[in-house]
């Protein structure tokens, strides 16, 4: 009995490290290229080894991506003890931040990152989906009551934009000091519950942004419209899912309709990812030139580019795509998409000056005005139906007026 009890505990120690080890694989090279091989080597292990705790690499993916699953709903369970729904929220920021200090101090073990959940596959999608899907309903309970007005739809748009500012925090937490961590979940929570602007701000879409074209009526096929459509099934279904088949599907043409084909995934996701800064880096030169307070640069900036993800055309590469491609070339396109964070904030240090944004920390403010829009190709997932006219109001009003704060 005592044999079987020290057995099951080496079994239990050996599959955690196991665990583990295959959260910083997936984390450092994406879960496309993650194998069972590579697991093993993080740890010295032989394949041979390896598969004694998990016969197939499916099987290992799907572990850790429920065991970080189980780690964030606990910071949940825990915010879920105050009484109030910005207590909650404030102790589930700083929860969290206090996790991602014990992983940065080496005092817990790294966990699996959500951002490449859509390379999963059926079956083993449904079963990660669904307690992903669980972890968002627990956070959803953080901020009820929250405001009276709030339908089922203003509901699922907060609690998405509150999960994907934290989920976005790895991308820059690494840039501060362990020891800073807290002082960090301040001033991200004075954001988040607060907002960026300093009084009201026009929200209205601009008329471009609504524009609508269905797939058969867009015209002659070209190269834009061929990284449109892969752009929308890699943010969908990872970028196993953008084949040549599924994008002619999608514009209702042949397959050799295409005169140039991507045929490396990193070729087309690269492509993909030069479009979508080339539709940031314009939407943001067009603020820059505007003679208006920060605030409504900002805005105007954030308004289109989110209104534009609920069609086609306005589609964004997520960030998440680029663990598919090497890791220079990855530092290279993350490099590029700070100038865009960057040039955030120097909108916001604008607004500053002239008194329309309320003063915050402007690193993390504009990371959080890049997350906003990083994150807005998934909001029709959460709340379905939205319509473009409408999303202004859904996801762009939180981050400048407050997670809390009531339509006008």
């Amino acid at each position: 009995m005592i044999g079987e009890r020290a057995g099951t505990k080496r079994f239990n120690r050996r599959q955690q490290s196991i665990l583990d080890a295959a959260a910083k694989v997936i984390n450092r090279v994406g879960l496309g290229d993650t194998t069972l091989a590579l697991v093993a080597a993080e740890i010295g292990l032989n394949l041979k080894s390896l598969r004694y705790y998990f016969e197939k690499r499916e099987d290992l993916m799907v572990a850790a991506f429920l065991q970080s699953i189980a780690l964030h709903q606990g910071l949940a369970t825990e915010a879920l003890k105050r009484k109030t729904p910005e207590a909650r929220v404030r102790a589930f920021v700083h929860g969290y931040f206090a996790l991602l200090g014990r992983v940065a101090r080496g005092e817990q073990p790294a966990f699996t990152y959500f951002g490449d959940l859509r390379a999963l596959t059926e079956p083993h999608s449904l079963v990660v989906y669904k307690g992903y899907t669980e972890f968002f309903r627990m956070v959803r309970s953080l901020m009820r009551p929250g405001i009276p007005q709030w339908d089922r739809g203003e509901l699922n748009a907060r609690t998405h934009m509150l999960v994907s500012q934290l989920l976005w925090s790895v991308a820059w937490i690494g840039n501060y000091l362990p020891e800073d961590f807290p002082r960090i979940a301040d001033r991200f929570t004075e954001i988040l519950l607060g907002g960026l602007a300093a009084g009201q701000v026009d929200l209205r879409p601009p008329e471009a942004a609504l524009e609508k074209h269905p797939a058969g009526e867009r015209g002659p096929l070209s190269q834009e419209s061929f990284l449109r459509a892969a752009t929308a099934l890699i943010n969908e279904h990872g970028y196993r899912g953008a084949s040549i088949e599924r994008i002619a599907a999608m514009l209702n043409v042949s397959r050799g309709a295409f005169y140039h084909h991507y045929e490396a995934s990193e070729e087309l996701v690269v492509a993909c990812f030069d479009r979508t800064f080339e539709v940031l880096r314009e939407a943001q030169s067009a603020a820059m030139l505007r003679r208006e307070p920060g605030i409504s640069r900002v805005a105007s900036t954030a308004v289109d580019l989110v209104t534009r993800q609920m069609t086609v055309e306005g589609f964004m590469l997520r960030t998440s795509a680029l663990t598919v491609v090497g890791p220079e070339l990855r530092r290279e396109m993350m490099r590029r998409m700070s100038l865009v964070t960057l040039r955030f904030q120097d909108i916001l240090s604008d607004g500053v000056a002239d008194g329309s944004v309320t003063i915050c920390d402007l690193r993390i403010a504009s990371e959080m005005v890049t997350a906003m829009i990083n994150s807005a190709a998934e909001l029709g997932r959460w709340v379905p139906g939205a319509e473009p006219e409408q999303v202004s109001e859904l996801y762009v009003r939180p981050l400048l007026h407050g997670l809390f704060s009531r339509r006008p």
